[in-house]
């Protein structure tokens, strides 16, 4: 597999502060995707309908999530930006040009040819995710070794069509994570919320 795109070097306006504003998300998606471009001669697209539809429902669910991060600030990352993949896959915020598509015939083991959206929209959320979380918490993360299995992605790809909540599950696999794979949408169900410490009576 080749090395990961979507390496979001530190910028004058926070990270976090960018990918919530909606012209400056965009922004960061298209440098993904003719990053993309350039390294693997396919042509990606934002689809600016689409991925409007994605960014605001992603943004809904920020706001309401807001309580969680002050119990657990990088699980609250590392959740909204899983909720960020599941929208703008579930909302097809990128395609490639039709005339790419056609040629395309790539096997599963070839990843990033394979499945051209969901690999640009998945290291587009881990490069958000990782620069996040060394600016508000400093705090350098990487990916496993999931994130090279074709097996995986396969998985993925599938059980995407049938329940678009499971990119959040597999995000979490991605990076390291224990997945809720029963309720990967409930943020109060995470693993790593049902680890809090319990408070002082």
């Amino acid at each position: 597999m080749s090395q990961p795109i979507c390496s979001i070097e530190g910028q004058e306006i926070a990270t976090w502060k960018r990918v919530q504003k909606l012209t400056l998300c965009r922004q960061l998606l298209q440098r993904c995707c003719d990053e993309y471009r350039e390294r693997h001669a396919l042509p990606v697209e934002i689809d600016d309908r689409n991925f409007t539809t994605a960014f605001f429902a992603w943004i809904d669910v920020v706001e309401r999530s807001a309580d969680y991060r002050r119990q657990n600030e990088q699980d609250y990352f590392q959740f909204v930006f899983g909720v960020l993949l599941r929208d703008l896959l579930r909302e097809k915020a990128i395609h490639l040009k039709k005339d790419a598509s056609t040629q395309l015939r790539p096997s599963p083991g070839n990843i990033a040819d394979w499945w051209p959206t969901g690999y640009v929209l998945t290291h587009f959320c881990i490069g958000t995710l990782k620069a996040t979380l060394r600016e508000q918490c400093a705090v350098e993360v990487q990916a496993s070794d999931a994130i090279s299995h074709p097996a995986v992605w396969q998985s993925f790809r599938e059980n995407m069509i049938e329940e678009p909540g499971l990119a959040i599950a597999f995000f979490d696999k991605f990076m390291g994570l224990e997945p809720n794979w029963r309720e990967p949408t409930q943020i109060n169900n995470r693993p790593a919320a049902a680890r809090r410490p319990a408070k002082i009576q």
